[in-house]
């Protein structure tokens, strides 16, 4: 087993599961089954998300001692350092950005990916049918497959050439597996779209398939831009820091990339988790007021600054 595979095998499997248990749950609906998916993902990252929140608000209260550092400092290179490890000695990083959030997307991303492109050994798991049987089926279909518009794994296509492999293979492809597959073919889709095709190889054919680019490009450069505006409205220095360049300008470009050169899968995933980002972080804005944050932070510093005060008093008597 190579590396890749290795590395596919780890985060694809569970995605394949989850992605057909909801499956199954759904009817047979794979669109929606993306989208509980992601919104499972977004409910499991939540506390993540929670602690960014408050870190972005916390950011408010220490805008007095960041100007006191930039009073000390002149020269601009030694008051960014100095900026740079004040974050730091404060617990603020590119984990607690957009940017960190990104991150830890990527294995998500890497997951759904193999799930989707490989979706006869990852969801379907066809291989229960017999040993072998999708490396055997991705080797006949290659006749049916132009060399220009494949790549080194042939399981989209085998859902395209179901009966002429039947044809071909005989008792080499059983009964059942063909009526598995030809089931799984035909829910295999996102209204006219195939979840496994790729808009940036088929969009000459497939002129609508630009639209799932669009949306999600869209999406995320509208949570990148009420992200710079929430926090522009919290702490203007704070917002021009590198990281908050990255949440504009990365991020939607990466959804961009992500849903033209992968499948289409992907694309419809990684636009519903823009738009989920976007309800979370007006949902998390009314819950986390920077006012509520630091009034709370208020209260757990008094707390320890006490109880240090009575272990004083304590070790004293």
């Amino acid at each position: 087993m190579g590396f890749y595979k290795l590395i596919y095998n780890i985060f694809s499997y569970p995605f394949g599961w989850l992605i057909f248990l909801f499956y199954t749950i759904f009817q047979k609906n794979y669109l929606m089954a993306v989208i509980v998916l992601a919104i499972l993902v977004k409910l499991v990252l939540l506390p993540t998300s929670i602690n960014q929140q408050k870190s972005q608000a916390k950011t408010k209260r220490m805008q007095a001692r960041i100007n006191k550092i930039k009073s000390k400092y002149t020269d601009p290179q030694e008051q960014q350092q100095a900026i740079q490890d004040f974050y730091s000695k404060e617990g603020f990083g590119s984990m607690s950005t957009g940017c960190g959030a990104l991150l830890i997307q990527m294995p998500v991303i890497m997951g759904l990916y193999g799930a989707i492109y490989m979706p006869l050994t990852y969801i379907l798991r066809l291989n229960r049918y017999g040993d072998g049987l999708v490396d055997t089926l991705s080797t006949a279909v290659e006749k049916y497959v132009e060399s220009s518009r494949t790549s080194r794994w042939m399981e989209i296509p085998i859902l395209n050439h179901i009966d002429e492999l039947k044809a071909d293979l005989g008792d080499k492809f059983p009964d059942t597996a063909y009526n598995a597959l030809t089931d799984f073919a035909a829910h295999f889709r996102a209204g006219p779209f195939n979840f496994g095709d790729i808009p940036g190889q088929v969009w000459h054919d497939q002129k609508m398939i630009i639209i799932i680019p669009v949306l999600a490009f869209a999406a995320a450069m509208l949570t990148s831009i009420y992200s710079l505006i929430r926090s522009r409205r919290m702490n203007a220095d704070m917002s021009n820091m590198a990281t908050m360049g990255c949440m504009l300008m990365f991020m939607p470009f990466m959804s961009l990339w992500l849903s033209w050169s992968f499948p289409v899968g992907i694309g419809i995933y990684w636009a519903v988790n823009s738009v989920l980002s976007f309800i979370q972080m007006i949902v998390l804005d009314k819950l986390y007021t920077p006012e509520k944050v630091i009034a709370q932070v208020l209260v757990d510093e008094t707390n320890v600054r006490r109880s240090k005060e009575l272990v004083v008093k304590q070790s004293v008597r």
